[in-house]
């Protein structure tokens, strides 16, 4: 057998475990990072009915994120866990924020919030979304200051050059004024 081959048929098995995983398997066991996991390798595929098996009930009718929202990759840290909390250090990496082109990536920082219940660790989604939309909108405003910024630097030119144009006005706007 052929190392591609051998390779397929690893890639095929890893996939119908994780599959019959998310239709058959029970979150009671799961770590919160687990759930994290899970929880947001159902949101990168888009697969909403198997995202809704790891946040809480009340969480499951808006389970859905913003459509500009483009999740390219993420990780985990150890989660804080404090009795029937736990708090998932989660760093995403989101394609498209600031082109149409989706060549961009953009890391975010940000925690996902995991609660223990009856059926085991689910997320809290409510929190989790608040957390990520307002790193996500930061890092929108920071990359949309530089976009601008450099746009009219362009136009421009050098910001040296822009400086001394800049300090040109000013002089002539105090000469006219008899300062």
């Amino acid at each position: 057998m052929s190392k591609k081959s051998s390779l397929c048929g690893i890639k095929i098995i890893t996939v119908l475990f994780i599959a019959l995983f998310f239709t058959s398997c029970s979150t009671k066991h799961l770590s919160p990072v687990n759930v994290s996991d899970y929880f947001w390798a159902a949101q990168q595929e888009k697969k909403l009915d198997d995202a809704k098996k790891f946040v809480r009930k009340s969480d499951t009718k808006n389970i859905a994120l913003q459509k500009s929202i483009h999740i390219k990759r993420f990780s985990f840290k150890d989660a804080q866990v404090d009795g029937d909390e736990a708090i998932v250090p989660t760093t995403m990496y989101l394609e498209g924020m600031f082109s149409k082109k989706r060549k961009d990536e953009v890391q975010i920082d940000f925690d996902t919030y995991v609660e223990k219940g009856e059926d085991g660790w689910k997320v809290n989604l409510v929190e989790t979304k608040k957390a990520l939309y307002i790193e996500t909108a930061k890092k929108f405003t920071q990359g949309l200051g530089s976009g601008i910024f450099a746009e009219f630097k362009k136009k421009m030119g050098d910001f040296k050059e822009f400086q001394s144009i800049f300090e040109e006005m000013i002089n002539g706007m105090k000469k006219s004024l008899g300062k």
